[in-house]
């Protein structure tokens, strides 16, 4: 189950950077396509946190919410 689990974490990523390309391709811009592949690392993210057990997980999931959070609210406010 492990395995099937990380697998599926580093698909995520993938399709995350594919569908950042793409949105970036077809004129969404930067800022969503960093909003686009942060989402999806987040998602990877949780789903190697549902596999460990130790807080520097947790801690490595709570750092990449915050970054995605900061970087789309730097976009934000560069947008104005």
């Amino acid at each position: 189950m492990a395995e099937l689990v990380r697998t599926a974490a580093t698909l995520v990523a993938a399709m995350g950077l594919a569908a950042a390309l793409a949105a970036l391709l077809s004129g969404g811009g930067l800022r969503t396509a960093m909003a686009v592949l942060l989402d999806f690392l987040v998602a990877a993210g949780l789903l190697r946190l549902s596999l460990a057990g130790a807080w520097t997980a947790i801690a490595v999931a709570a750092l990449t919410i915050v970054i995605r959070k900061v970087v789309v609210a730097g976009f934000a406010l560069s947008a104005r």
